[in-house]
């Protein structure tokens, strides 16, 4: 379990950091997307919680056991 949580962890983390970057970098040129801005920043937010979320729960296991 703890090796799935911090797998989960770290990529979910490396997701939420590209999409940072490419959202600051400007990889894609957000005048040609709608809502390319709000659709990132979404995707930057989820992620970084299902990130946030993984290493929550395995320093909670990591007590318990």
């Amino acid at each position: 379990m703890k090796a799935y949580l911090v797998t989960t962890g770290i990529v979910f983390g490396l997701f939420a950091l590209w999409h940072v970057f490419e959202l600051a970098s400007g990889l894609r040129s957000a005048a040609t997307d709608s809502g390319f801005i709000i659709g990132v920043s979404l995707i930057i937010l989820v992620t970084g919680a299902f990130s946030a979320w993984a290493f929550r729960l395995l320093r909670r296991i990591g007590t318990t056991v």
